[in-house]
């Protein structure tokens, strides 16, 4: 274990604005380090020692953020499939405290989605797929290219993944179907398989299973033109249901011709349904993007200005890429931000009140904290809370001093905004992976015991983590 840094950022120059009119700001404030010189922790998966007397082992208590060293291998679980680039999109957990972990593959043959499931203590699940712990569909063959592919649990254990079928020119929706044993569900579409071509270039980036079973499918569709956000919702046997939105569909254009790249999907408990992701004029930066569509489909006027509002934090480029909503419907939001003062991306987090008309200024005084690791890129690409409120954020971080590539991060921050001094040996956060290897946080999820398990990918593994909480 290694020891780091972190440093807090406050507000400089951010300003929240419907897709018209301004709704309010905050001024500029001096950059201000609420959070440095604590512990870290960190974990080197290219050095063996890191792992070394790692087996499976009973152990009564973790600190909150460590590795449990009674999952996997000194807390870390690194699986890989032959023959194969993996991307890793989705950590869901069963109520049997079983794991599933979805995302993409790209052989020499073709590209499509997988399934794996691991038992409680990070083993694989021989009782999954025959026998073999994952099931893959192919999407498309020959030259294609591997797409995001998150899952969904359903309450009767069948798990649903949405992703792109992508040939290399028109692109398609896809959503597959898997049976709790890890079969193709035959009773879904064709086969376990629905591909959905609404215009030109559809891609998928997530997906969410309502209480009645209907499927929503998130992403962003372009006919050759603007981008635009999409969100499609789908009959529990695959029929694109045409009583939602105006055929099946709710979309939303941002005005003044912007392209609109949804990244991330809320389910809310009324059934809104809250997007985010990025929007931008040709030739300028982005701004965070969020809409919000009420349960039949349509634009939910009580959201923002009109259903919809924009976010440019520090005047440059803003990516949101997460989003959460609270039990108190509170709505977090985490991506990064660049700040031309410092020459570098920032972890942002924001916290808006339910209706997205102001910020809450109970989290860290204002409703935002930024965070950097290092003097490069800093992103959050998941968010989580927990029963007690604490925001678990997953993401990677970029430092000269591990070969200028991505660890994947990991971060707890207090229900009022700080970073959690009892996380991660005093720090808040953590990181970990290969030197000279991109490694990302791809899922979060919670056991039952409320342990926290972390997913991503590791160069060319499947990476599983299990911490204390």
């Amino acid at each position: 274990m290694s020891r780091g840094t972190a440093s807090l950022l406050a507000t400089a120059a951010l300003s929240l604005s419907t897709p018209v009119t301004t709704a309010f700001a905050e001024t500029a404030k001096a950059p201000l380090t609420l959070h440095a010189g604590a512990p870290s922790r960190v974990v080197d998966l290219s050095a063996s020692a890191d792992l070394a007397g790692s087996s499976p082992s009973l152990a009564s208590f973790v600190p909150p953020g460590d590795f449990d060293p009674s999952f996997g291998a000194g807390g870390i679980a690194l699986y890989e499939l032959s023959g194969a680039t993996l991307g890793t999109d989705s950590v869901l957990v069963q109520p049997d405290d079983r794991i599933v972990v979805t995302g993409s593959f790209r052989t020499n043959t073709g590209c499509g989605v997988y399934a794996a499931r691991y038992n409680a203590d990070g083993t694989v699940d021989t009782t999954f797929a025959g026998g073999m712990g994952l099931v893959t569909t192919t999407l498309a063959s020959g030259l294609c290219n591997a797409s995001s592919a998150r899952g969904a649990l359903q309450p009767d254990g069948k798990i649903v993944i949405a992703s792109t079928r992508d040939q290399g020119a028109a692109t398609d929706f896809a959503l597959v179907r898997y049976t709790a044993s890890g079969a193709p569900d035959t009773t879904f579409g064709s086969g376990g398989l629905v591909i959905y071509n609404y215009v030109m270039f559809d891609h998928a980036i997530d997906v969410a299973i309502q209480p009645d079973g209907r499927i929503l499918l998130a992403g962003s569709s372009s006919n050759n033109t603007n981008l635009d956000f999409v969100v499609a919702r789908f009959t529990s046997t695959g029929a694109l249901d045409s009583t939602f939105g105006v055929g099946g569909r709710a979309t939303y254009d941002f005005p003044s011709g912007r392209n609109d790249s949804m990244t991330d999907m809320a389910l809310q408990p009324d059934g809104k349904v809250l997007a985010v992701g990025l929007t931008y004029a040709i030739g300028a930066s982005p701004d965070f993007g969020l809409v919000r569509f009420t349960a039949s489909g349509a634009l939910d006027s009580s959201f923002g200005g009109g259903g919809a509002l924009k976010i440019d934090v520090f005047g440059s480029t803003d990516q949101a890429m997460a989003v959460a909503v609270q039990t108190d419907g509170k709505i977090l939001v985490g991506g990064n931000a660049y700040y031309p003062s410092g020459s570098q991306y920032y972890m942002a987090l924001l916290r808006l009140n339910a209706n997205g008309t102001a910020f809450d200024s109970t989290f860290n005084g204002n409703g935002q904290a930024y965070l950097s690791f290092g003097p490069t890129n800093n992103i959050i690409s998941r968010l989580a809370v927990q029963a007690d409120g604490k925001i678990v954020a997953g993401g990677y971080t970029s430092l000269t001093s591990r070969g200028n590539n991505y660890d994947a991060a990991l971060l707890r921050f207090l229900p009022t905004g700080p970073l959690d001094s009892t996380f991660a040996g005093g720090g808040g956060f953590m990181y970990e992976g290969f030197v000279d290897s991109h490694d990302l946080t791809g899922g979060l999820g919670f056991q039952s015991d409320g342990k926290l398990i972390a997913g991503g990918l590791s160069d060319k593994y499947i990476r599983i983590s299990r911490h204390g909480n």
